[in-house]
């Protein structure tokens, strides 16, 4: 009788963009959160996480996502969840708080001054019904609205219709931020935030916005005082190309790949440190 071989034992491919296990133990806790009833969870979320950053670093479809991972369904599925539940939003301020002081040897865990401005990215055909025109930049599509602190490191994302102006789009990143119990006393800002929006911040104690001018004369482009910060951060974001474009139908999960990119950052440099 002629026996078959048994099978070689099959390991799941590594990519690049995968977790190190230095980054694994930083997220882990925070992530690992067991429920107080109902079955044990038997999704490895470590391989879930990894899913994500490949797709955030290529762009890829959830049905292309590699065999390797889980499948597409249990992969979305927790995106799903994490962007309902604010778990990235939550998890990207506690490891903004770390770099600040484990790694930056900021006294504050928490920012004090911020930096805020907006980016015009094209939707594509999937873009859902929160989209519009930004006269100025001339784009279909949506602004993401970022607010950082003075090392660049995210504080809030909030992505809606191009078509908004900038002092509205603003009130939603403030709010979005005070409800988090996050206070800034001072916040640099372009042009484009000239109006009410300073009174209406004043009035509500969410700090005072100071707006960044022009040189006199200046013509093209040219870094600016403070907001370059900002700047910085927008082309950090850039390096993924799932935020190449507005994909998402739903603007919150748009905003929770931003969070993704920011915590991509944050575990680098946290366990680069250590």
């Amino acid at each position: 009788m002629i026996v078959a071989p048994a099978a070689a034992p099959v390991h799941a491919e590594s990519y690049e963009t995968d977790l190190t296990d230095a980054e694994w133990q930083v997220l882990r806790p925070h992530l690992e959160v067991r429920a107080k009833t109902g079955p044990e969870r038997r999704v490895d979320l470590r391989r879930v996480f990894n899913a994500l950053r490949y797709k955030l670093r290529t762009g890829c479809q959830w049905r292309l996502l590699p065999k390797s991972f889980p499948p597409k369904s249990t992969v979305s599925y927790y995106f799903q969840q994490w962007t309902k539940q604010g778990v990235l939003m939550r998890l990207n301020d506690l490891l903004r708080r770390q770099v600040r002081t484990a790694v930056e040897g900021r006294e504050h865990a928490e920012a004090t001054a911020g930096v805020i401005d907006t980016q015009s990215v094209k939707s594509t055909e999937a873009g859902g019904p929160e989209r519009g025109f930004d006269g100025g930049k001339k784009v279909s599509g949506r602004k993401r609205h970022l607010l950082v602190d003075t090392l660049g490191l995210l504080i809030t994302a909030v992505v809606h219709a191009a078509n908004l102006y900038d002092g509205a789009g603003a009130v939603r990143v403030f709010e979005t931020t005070a409800q988090r119990g996050i206070r800034l006393k001072k916040i640099w800002a372009d042009q484009t935030y000239r109006g009410t929006l300073r009174a209406w911040m004043a009035e509500r104690q969410l700090g005072d916005l100071e707006i960044v001018e022009r040189l006199p004369g200046q013509r093209g482009f040219q870094v600016q005082p403070r907001r370059w910060v900002v700047e910085r951060t927008h082309a950090w974001m850039g390096r993924n190309r799932q935020l190449s474009k507005e994909y998402e139908h739903n603007p919150r999960s748009s905003e929770s790949w931003l969070y993704l990119a920011s915590i991509r950052l944050l575990t680098r440099r946290l366990t680069k440190a250590a």
